[in-house]
């Protein structure tokens, strides 16, 4: 944590026989980036950086959290992240897994590390009081492991950013990219007009035999085998840096064990 005080001039005295005016600083940290910046291309701020600087929340921050037009828009997320970052980077730029990161670190310093919540039983229905402690996230390396890229026949790609692979069944060689904001709006927006299934593959696979074009491959994959897109479901959250929080949920009611991660959302932001 560091209070920049040269950047906002704090502590600088007021002249004689004038008040002087409030001077605070708001705290930064500095948060560990999952993708430790591998994985954006050469013109963004944060390629090959392995940490970003954020401030800690504020009362300015908890207006963005509670503003009904940009909930409505659902550009609360963005907003609250491009007001925490020190640097000027548009949010929808960001990996998910590094928003992620932001996001957790925002929280823990704004409201502390416990987060409570009510979670509805699979098996039952009912709902069970419980919290998860923070601190204990853990950051997945996912295709930052080698070991990982072997062990599923992956290679990654610096020139194009991505993740090639060759499917089991059509035997084509596919470029998966991580999604970032951005990309997640349109996969959002791909679900709502063609599907579940087919809005993911169209979001994260960015070439097919070298061949970019967007029509190109939206054409391919609504003629994908089901086995090669099974495939790259199960494989693709193998290969995505991120945050991981989960905690062991017991049902109060049947007693049902299940691990259960935490959701980053809007009501993140509002410890009761």
């Amino acid at each position: 944590m560091r209070n920049n005080e040269r950047r906002t001039g704090a502590g600088m005295q007021s002249p004689a026989g004038q008040p002087q005016s409030l001077s605070f600083v708001v705290p930064t940290e500095f948060v560990e980036l999952p993708s430790e910046g591998k994985f954006y291309p050469p013109d963004h701020p944060l390629h090959n950086q392995k940490t970003i600087e954020i401030k800690f929340m504020t009362a300015k921050e908890e207006d963005i959290l509670s503003s009904e037009a940009l909930l409505k828009n659902n550009l609360v997320l963005d907003r609250l992240i491009e007001s925490l970052m020190v640097d000027d980077i548009a949010a929808d730029t960001l990996l998910l897994g590094d928003r992620s990161a932001i996001l957790m670190a925002a929280r823990i310093s704004g409201y502390g590390s416990e987060y409570k919540l009510t979670y509805r039983c699979p098996e039952c229905f009912s709902n069970t009081d419980t919290s998860f402690d923070l601190k204990k996230h853990t950051l997945e390396k996912g295709g930052l492991d080698e070991s990982v890229l072997q062990e599923n026949n992956v290679v990654y790609c610096d020139d194009t950013l991505t993740f090639d692979v060759v499917l089991p069944v059509s035997g084509v060689e596919i470029g998966l990219r991580l999604l970032s904001g951005s990309s997640e709006k349109t996969f959002d927006s791909e679900n709502k007009k063609d599907g579940l299934v087919t809005g993911l593959l169209v979001s994260i696979i960015s070439k097919i035999n070298k061949n970019t074009d967007p029509t190109y491959i939206k054409d391919f994959v609504d003629v994908m085998p089901a086995r090669d897109s099974k495939y790259i479901r199960e494989l693709y959250p193998k290969l995505v840096p991120s945050v991981k929080m989960k905690n062991r949920f017991v049902c109060s009611a049947c007693y049902t064990k299940k691990d259960q991660e935490v959701p980053l959302t809007a009501e993140f932001f509002w410890p009761e």
